[in-house]
């Protein structure tokens, strides 16, 4: 019993000692080792190809995925350059193919690491036949558009291996006669590169499902929509 008060007290003062921080020896700063410095965190250099959303048309602000995306970088801290921006209002996938043949063009994605890609929708609805009608084969339309996005994300990897490449999935501008065929086409671009594992789908439709955030052209994205698209690019970084 008596032995049991006894260590209770010991117990008792080294834990009081403790809660005061007087235990344990003195360091001296000179036998203290430095602190590795945390490695810095690597520049984001983002490059932008594509139609007329990659362009930012419809953004009242003029900031678009680029601008937005430069503006939630600097939010979050995030060493990157501005944004290059090339893309092409009313581009296909051909449109697409055929600027990156250029070799300036292509000087431009050696130099960044991070390439946004928003394409694919003009090939798909770009006209006013999906719109009131899906056509008779609506797979082999949509196989013919992944062949070329597919051979745009190989001219990307052959002049820049490491890049991580955005693919901008497609939302239902016209209401939900046309959003079936939208998910489907965004669960075939899924499918498609899901080999790759430095290529992200950025998922979109579900963005403008149940809110309003469209342009007042009703087919582009609001600044809004560009926010959160720029948002969910950031996230993935």
């Amino acid at each position: 019993m008596a032995a049991g008060l006894i260590a209770a007290a010991v117990f008792g003062a080294g834990f009081y000692s403790f809660l005061r921080g007087n235990t344990g020896t003195p360091v001296s700063p000179v036998t203290q080792r430095p602190v590795a410095a945390q490695a810095a965190q690597r520049e984001i250099a983002p490059i932008i190809l594509g139609d007329s959303l990659a362009r930012g048309a419809g953004d009242p602000t003029g900031h678009g995925i680029g601008g937005k995306l430069d503006l939630e970088l600097k939010r979050r801290a995030i060493p990157a350059k501005r944004p290059v921006n090339i893309a092409i209002n009313g581009a296909r996938t051909a449109d697409l193919l055929h600027q990156l043949e250029s070799s300036n063009v292509r000087a431009l994605l050696s130099q960044a690491n991070v390439v946004i890609v928003s394409i694919g929708g003009n090939d798909l609805w770009g006209g006013t036949d999906w719109r009131n009608a899906p056509p008779q084969n609506p797979e082999a339309v949509m196989n013919a558009v992944l062949d070329r996005s597919e051979r745009i994300v190989k001219i990307v990897r052959e002049q820049n291996p490491r890049a991580r490449i955005f693919l901008i999935g497609l939302y239902s501008p016209f209401g939900p006669q046309i959003a079936p065929l939208v998910s489907r086409w965004n669960a075939r671009e899924i499918e498609r590169f899901s080999s790759d594992p430095n290529v992200t789908v950025v998922q979109t439709a579900d963005l403008f499902s149940h809110r309003d955030r469209l342009s007042a052209d009703r087919f582009h994205p609001g600044s809004e929509g560009y926010e959160l698209i720029a948002r969910r690019i950031a996230d993935a970084l």
